[in-house]
């Protein structure tokens, strides 16, 4: 059988450089020239790697170096808004704290105005009866002195005829014989003592006339001295009976806040031993419940021993713990677009599928430090920690209606404070995260989307 001579066929590498196809005798010539091949090869090889693009260094353009710029300068814009929006952050906080204590001092003046408006207006009576005894008391001195004047000038006057008046009253005989014998000189005489007679009587009467009234002045002002000092009697007493109602006011405003306290701590408390959200929304249920039966028997006791003032704020505490106590909720948001409490994008809306169940609540995915504000006005029934839901608000907004707002990195409210729509209660974290919000009516969780 013929032996076959192996075949190769050679690849071309390039138009340049190919090996040919070996066969027959060729093949042998394969095999004896290996030195040809490896050399064509090396060839190839050199040419590839001529062709081949040269990888250049980078190099910085003025291109670049305006690109960089305007990073830098976006960071730093960025930066400054970060620092503006913490400065704008914390002076709402500090405006809002101040709005706070403002109302707290206006509600404790009106406290106060109210238990003292009666005696308030006594003392202004009573220092208006003062003031114008005073001003009558000036123009009677006036007078009084006026009429001294006038009649030591009369009695100066009548002193210079007094003597001659007494003689002829006395001894008018012999006033008489004193005279002239002429008939003319004893007409005129008559006459001059005629007339000196009526002048006395008449200023007699005038001293008696002055004399009386300077007298009635004298008496007046009397009485009026004495009523003014009645009056200012009247008017440190009614001062007196002022300042112990404001020193009782005073005690019966401690004592309400004192029960406010104690109220904050035992509903802080059931709430923090609580297992669950539901847990804690009952526990503060039951906790204001008992408070209120007890404040309720204690007005009632109040009312039974005539401390009337004490009962009436003792009642008044009792309904503030009340659910119904509050304005409640609004849909007045829902209807004008909204109002969120964060701003952010809702990842899960109400209802929706989750894991657990449909979604009892809405979820904001919020950026950094974002504020999160009150979405209605209330009390904060809890304000602090809570097992995983982070930083926990549970505002009573009335009405037996509560939001409780979970994931909060900061809060600016504390349990028991009054806080008003809208009204910041803290900010999300450094590296924001979710804020839950859910809102419940009695013991039913309800859509809070109308009334946001």
């Amino acid at each position: 059988m013929p032996v076959t001579k192996p075949v190769l066929t050679g690849f071309c590498l390039l138009a340049a450089f190919c090996v040919p196809r070996l066969s027959g005798e060729g093949a042998e010539g394969w095999h004896t020239q290996p030195r040809l091949v490896l050399g064509r090869l090396s060839l190839v090889s050199q040419a590839a790697a001529a062709h081949a693009p040269v990888k250049k260094p980078a190099v910085s353009t003025a291109s670049q170096r305006a690109l960089d710029a305007a990073k830098r300068d976006r960071a730093a814009l960025l930066a400054r808004k970060a620092r503006e929006a913490s400065l704008i952050d914390a002076q709402r906080k500090a405006q809002a704290q101040a709005t706070q204590d403002a109302a707290i001092e206006a509600d404790k003046a009106r406290h106060f105005s109210a238990l003292t408006d009666r005696a308030a207006n006594e003392l202004a009576a009573t220092e208006k009866t003062i003031t114008a005894l005073t001003t009558d008391i000036t123009r009677l001195t006036a007078q009084q002195e006026a009429q001294r004047v006038a009649l030591a000038r009369r009695r100066a006057s009548l002193q210079a005829i007094l003597p001659v008046a007494l003689r002829l009253s006395r001894y008018p005989g012999t006033s008489f014989v004193a005279l002239s014998g002429q008939a003319d000189d004893s007409v005129q005489g008559l006459s001059l003592i005629a007339g000196l007679t009526r002048l006395t009587a008449r200023q007699a009467d005038d001293l008696h006339g002055q004399q009386a009234l300077l007298d009635q002045t004298a008496q007046e002002l009397a009485q009026r001295n004495t009523a003014l000092e009645k009056a200012r009697a009247t008017l440190a007493r009614l001062r007196d009976v002022n300042a112990r109602k404001m020193d009782q006011a005073t005690h019966q405003q401690e004592e309400a806040e004192a029960r406010a306290r104690q109220a904050r701590d035992d509903i802080a408390a059931a709430t923090a031993k609580a297992a669950t959200l539901d847990d804690a929304l009952s526990a503060i249920d039951k906790v204001q419940a008992s408070l209120r039966a007890r404040m309720e028997e204690e007005a009632r006791a109040l009312e039974r021993a005539n401390q009337k003032a004490k009962a009436e704020a003792m009642s008044a505490q009792a309904r503030k713990l009340s659910g119904s106590h509050g304005p409640g909720v609004s849909r007045d948001g829902g209807h004008s677009g909204g109002h969120g409490p964060v701003s952010g994008t809702i990842t899960t809306a109400w209802h929706q599928s989750t894991e657990s169940g449909p979604a009892t609540g809405l979820t904001y995915a919020a950026s950094a430090g974002s504020t999160v504000s009150a979405p209605c006005a209330g009390q904060v029934d809890f304000a602090g920690p809570f097992r995983s839901f982070g930083n926990m608000v549970i505002l009573d907004c009335g009405r037996h209606y509560r939001f409780v707002l979970s994931g909060l990195g900061a809060l600016s409210v504390s349990s028991g404070q009054a806080v008003g729509r809208h009204e910041t209660l803290g900010s999300m974290g450094p590296g924001g995260g979710a804020l839950f919000v859910q809102l419940r009516s009695g013991s039913s969780i309800i859509d809070p989307r109308p009334y946001l």
